[in-house]
């Protein structure tokens, strides 16, 4: 993982977070696999949902990928 932050979130009815996470990777088959499928995951995290997920950038360069990928978790009650 390259980087990663995230902030509050909260709309009328729920909160949680928004997540940005940039990951650096070697290209290939088995990448562009795990990206395609990453919104049908469905995450074990205690207390929270992931609401949506998905991949807002890739860029190749080289012999690595740059992924940024963006994320919605929240609260479960």
């Amino acid at each position: 993982m390259a980087t990663a932050d995230w902030t509050r979130w909260a709309s009328a009815t729920f909160t949680g977070a928004r997540h940005a996470l940039t990951l650096t990777a070697s290209p290939g088959p088995m990448l562009d696999h795990w990206l395609v499928g990453l919104s049908e995951v469905e995450f074990a995290l205690r207390g929270y949902l992931v609401a949506d997920i998905h991949v807002t950038r890739m860029r190749r360069e080289g012999e690595l990928v740059t992924v940024t990928i963006e994320a919605l978790t929240v609260e479960e009650r």
